[in-house]
């Protein structure tokens, strides 16, 4: 325990009550690994509902947008160019949304954000009444939608966890994108009949009701549990929040290598996205209904891949099988660049959204694993602007391509080269079981004294806070323990240090000194607050390596400012 006489009993207080109430309770042992399981619970099966009607106007306006700007202009670039507004403000408001997301109340934020795409479709509907709309105009709402979007992300997926137990958040996160791509199977059908029988303002407007159904459904249905902190620690000031978070993503390596497995297969699979509709038109000369039934197309195999997702995980480890998904929506571009036929383009497109929604919902069901409560939006949020950024990104990438190697050059480049990267990243591994990051801290024992005269400088925030831990180590485990160490590194990253650093005794070849800086005291309290099993084993792990019975000896330090 700390030795903090203005606080007594603290630091236990703080590792019991940072768990109580994150997990709902789940079903019996016979439906945990049901594949329905997650619609035990009321709150997902409204949350899951909420999220297909979005995504089913988003889809509409997606198919709308993209058909109405081949309509203004012919040109792969400004075709690319909507995929490219409504992905990009979503990668650059990542981190920023993902914090509020994590400091705000997630009911009130979830309503704010879907207002204000409500008010954005509706203004998009309202101009195309008008008959004002161009290319300007398009891109330039997108981007307002875009930014809603990237604002209401983070908070929407954080909240699945919050609605069923761990053993079945897979199973919920397929279920999810499954009712998205039911809507993907349905929206861009419906999207190109509505455009063709009733034009594009109602197809707006079908956006802009989604919007409005969400904003009930969270207003009226649904209540979120709120992360207990301790209320004598400050809360977390935004930019802190967002700097503590990029640090956790980094430190986590399942998190990291997620990310950059997800950057290499959503670049590839963007070149589908960014350009069907010119291939549609242009390549096979369809018209909008087509257009509409091939975005269909894909949705049903992704459909088709969320119902045997279960199966291929029991039979397939976690990194094959997102190796294999990138693989297979590569694959399904080169047909379409070498055939170009709607017979080909069918099964093809069938087999990229059996691909694709195999490797998103693993990526996405990865990082949600991977992620402790108190930091899962920011992290979500780093996921969802590599997702962005890569099919933003992309999207122009492949835009430009098109420009100078035409449509079917591009797909099969891109069809190539989502092969070799499937295979390349392979080599980036993703664990087949994640530890429970909510799981609570073991008692490790601490001692720190604080001198009362100190205790007005600690509270003042005035000061970066360092503290010094120093170890016995025998010089004959001395490599073992710089392994342990390096554990630790990463554990205290994860908490919100910025610096470390690991030292040995020129003078005495078992001392050594592991110190580490955090900005302030209530910022090392929320460290603590938020260590769970896996850091704890850590500690124990460094601190076996340990010669003296007395634990290793804690100073904290208060380093002065610059003058």
């Amino acid at each position: 325990m700390w030795d903090n006489r203005r606080k007594p009993g603290w630091y236990h207080r703080k590792m019991t009550s940072q768990h109580e109430q994150q997990t709902p309770q789940g079903p019996g042992p016979d439906t945990a690994h049901s594949a329905w399981a997650p619609f035990a619970s009321h709150a997902f099966c409204w949350l899951w509902l909420a999220n297909t009607v979005s995504a089913l106007g988003t889809w509409i306006q997606n198919t709308a947008s993209a058909w109405i700007m081949t309509d203004l202009t012919p040109s792969p670039m400004m075709v690319s160019l909507v995929q490219a507004a409504a992905q990009l403000p979503v990668f650059l408001l990542a981190l920023p949304a993902g914090a509020l997301a994590d400091l705000m109340d997630r009911r009130r934020h979830l309503i704010l954000t879907n207002l204000l795409m409500l008010v954005a479709a509706t203004a998009l509907a309202i101009v195309a009444a008008l008959s004002r709309l161009d290319a300007t105009i398009l891109l330039a709402l997108t981007a307002l939608l875009a930014v809603g979007a990237g604002l209401n992300n983070p908070a929407w997926s954080a909240s699945v966890p919050l609605t069923v137990p761990r053993q079945v958040l897979t199973q919920a996160l397929v279920l999810n994108s499954v009712g998205f791509n039911i809507a993907r199977a349905v929206g861009p059908a419906v999207g190109g009949l509505i455009l063709t029988i009733a034009g594009s303002t109602v197809a707006f407007a079908a956006n802009a009701a989604s919007f409005a159904f969400v904003a009930l459904v969270v207003g009226i249905l649904l209540t979120f549990p709120r992360i207990q902190t301790s209320s004598d620690v400050p809360p977390e000031q935004f930019g802190s929040a967002m700097r503590v978070g990029l640090a956790y993503a980094l430190a986590e390596p399942v998190v990291w290598n997620t990310l950059v497995r997800s950057a290499a297969f959503f670049g590839c699979a963007s070149a589908i996205w960014a350009l069907l509709p010119l291939y549609v038109r242009q390549v096979l000369g369809l018209s909008s209904a087509s257009f509409g039934v091939m975005m269909g197309v894909i949705g049903a195999g992704a459909v088709l891949g969320g119902l045997i997702v279960p199966l291929l995980r029991k039979l397939i480890s976690r990194n094959n099988l997102i190796a294999l998904a990138g693989a297979a929506c590569s694959v399904a571009l080169i047909p379409l660049a070498l055939i170009p036929s709607k017979m080909t383009a069918y099964p093809a497109l069938l087999v990229f959204g059996l691909g694709w929604i195999i490797g998103a919902s693993n990526l996405q069901a990865t990082v949600q694993l991977a992620a402790a409560p108190w930091v899962r939006a920011r992290v979500l949020a780093l996921y969802q602007a590599m997702y962005n950024g890569a099919m933003g990104l992309g999207a122009l990438l492949w835009g430009l391509l098109g420009e100078h190697a035409g449509l079917t050059g591009t797909i099969l480049a891109a069809g190539l080269g989502g092969c070799l990267i499937a295979l390349l990243t392979r080599a980036v591994e993703l664990p087949a079981e994640i530890g429970d990051p909510s799981a609570p801290a073991l008692a490790v024992p601490r001692t720190l004294s604080i001198a009362e005269e100190m205790l007005p400088l600690l509270y003042s925030a005035r000061h970066r806070v360092v503290l010094a831990i120093s170890y016995r180590i025998d010089p004959a485990n001395a490599t073992a323990f710089r392994a342990a160490m390096a554990d630790v590194r990463l554990s205290r990253y994860r908490a919100g240090a910025v610096g470390w650093a690991l030292s040995r005794d020129v003078s005495d070849s078992t001392h050594w000194v592991e110190t580490f800086r955090v900005r302030d005291w209530h910022e090392l309290r929320r460290g603590i607050e938020h260590h769970n099993l896996a850091d704890s084993e850590v500690v124990v792990r460094a601190r076996s390596y340990h010669l003296d019975e007395e634990p290793p000896r804690m100073t904290l330090l208060l380093q002065e400012p610059r003058a």
